[in-house]
């Protein structure tokens, strides 16, 4: 049995597709799972040894004509178009897949009957199975809406067995060895930190404190934190190559622009992380580490966690209009 799962968009989207991958060969240990993956998310099927080939999504008309060839010539038995827009919906559209099931997620904000309504009409026309789920209406009568469990309940509906109560960890690598010579904790930059309930300043007042602790704190960065965080590039020592970390005598530390496998790998000898919801909350659900997840007040963050919690994972969840949140971080620690 081949299956072919299309999962395009973000990180931690593809981590919570790790559990239903898992799931499925757990059930079915014969198949063999492909996966369409984007820029973005592509590293994380690399590590997964559960994946046997992976696809890079492309934007192009020759690529994206290549990629349909190299699906048809797989003769998939099942294929599921996991992610939100057209792009997984018209892969599968153009596949020879015998089965072809789709996820439409509806909007969680508001209620429309025109949500989404094309790629419905499109999915119930040329699909095998199509989940629509109305998120406004399911979440606010607090239903399970877990990205992993609507997944699974796609795969279930599919006609395929799966497993269910999957806890996927440590599926990365070290190629940075740490020389840890006491705690260390990972405080993710994303710019989800500065709102209107929390500041740069603020955010340093914390580290002050954490500093403390008696624990080493790496600060990782990405393609957002410049935005937002300018005090602190003065303020603490930043290195750039991870290699000299190996030399660190620093408690406090910006690990800046780190590739994905020495990023992950100081996340995965970490015994605290403390992130914005974001790719960084997902890598860390895989580790070992105490997990600290910080949801944006004005963007329905009791939406957000039932969607996108770590799945199987004990973190505390915070919110950033929380007056004490300070103080609960260094309680967490």
């Amino acid at each position: 049995m081949k299956i072919c799962i299309e999962r395009s968009d973000r990180m931690g989207d593809m981590i919570l597709t790790l559990p239903v991958i898992q799931g499925i060969k757990q059930k079915n240990p014969q198949a063999i799972i492909h996966v369409v993956a984007s820029k973005k998310n592509i590293n994380i099927c690399k590590q997964f040894s559960l994946i046997d080939k992976t696809y890079e999504k492309s934007t192009s008309l020759s690529s994206f004509n290549n990629l349909i060839n190299s699906i048809n010539a797989e003769k998939y038995d099942y294929y599921f178009a996991f992610s939100p827009g057209w792009f997984g919906l018209r892969l599968g559209f153009f596949s020879r897949s015998k089965f072809k099931s789709s996820l439409i997620l509806q909007s969680r904000y508001k209620s429309s009957v025109f949500s989404k309504l094309g790629q419905i009409i499109f999915s119930k026309l040329f699909y095998s199975l199509s989940l629509v789920v109305d998120r406004f209406k399911s979440l606010n009568t607090n239903n399970n809406l877990h990205q992993t469990k609507m997944m699974i309940d796609v795969i279930s509906k599919s006609g395929l067995e799966i497993g269910e109560n999957i806890k996927t960890e440590f599926i990365f690598s070290n190629v940075l060895k740490l020389n840890k010579k006491k705690p260390v904790c990972v405080i993710h930059l994303s710019s989800k930190w500065i709102n209107n309930y929390y500041s740069e300043d603020v955010f340093i007042d914390l580290l002050k404190l954490l500093e403390e602790r008696n624990i080493s704190i790496y600060l990782t960065s990405d393609e957002t934190t410049k935005n937002k965080f300018s005090k602190i590039f003065d303020i603490f020592p930043v290195f750039n190559n991870p290699k000299d970390l190996l030399k660190n005598n620093e408690n406090i530390i910006i690990c800046n622009n780190f590739d994905f496998e020495n990023w992950t790998s100081v996340i995965n000898q970490s015994d605290y992380v403390i992130t914005p919801e974001s790719g960084c909350t997902h890598i860390a659900s895989l580790t070992k580490c105490k997990l600290a997840v910080i949801y944006d007040s004005d963007n329905s963050p009791k939406n957000i966690k039932n969607e996108y919690a770590p799945w199987n994972k004990e973190y505390l969840a915070l919110e950033t209009n929380d007056k004490g949140l300070n103080q609960k971080l260094l309680n967490f620690i």
